[in-house]
């Protein structure tokens, strides 16, 4: 009755490591598919901020500013 008792524990304990190292392994793939793409993700909107700020100095390199006396001072009435 030991014996059987003992071989049985055996088996039971190399079931669950069989099982554990399964879903280890099905979960590191998983692990590593979300990574691709966040790191994807991330490149993605690195280059769409980098476009982004490039046409933000571009359009401020071609903004004029106002003429003198047009905006350059803010609107305060005259005291009599």
């Amino acid at each position: 009755m030991a014996f059987s008792n003992f071989v049985l524990t055996i088996v039971g304990v190399g079931a669950v490591a069989m099982l554990m190292s399964k879903d280890l392994k099905s979960s590191s793939a998983v692990l590593r598919r979300n990574m691709r793409h966040v790191r994807t993700w991330l490149e993605e909107q690195g280059a769409a901020a980098e476009q982004a700020a490039k046409n933000d100095v571009k359009q401020v390199a071609e903004h004029k500013p106002p003429p003198p006396g047009e905006g350059s001072k803010p609107d305060v009435p005259k005291q009599p």
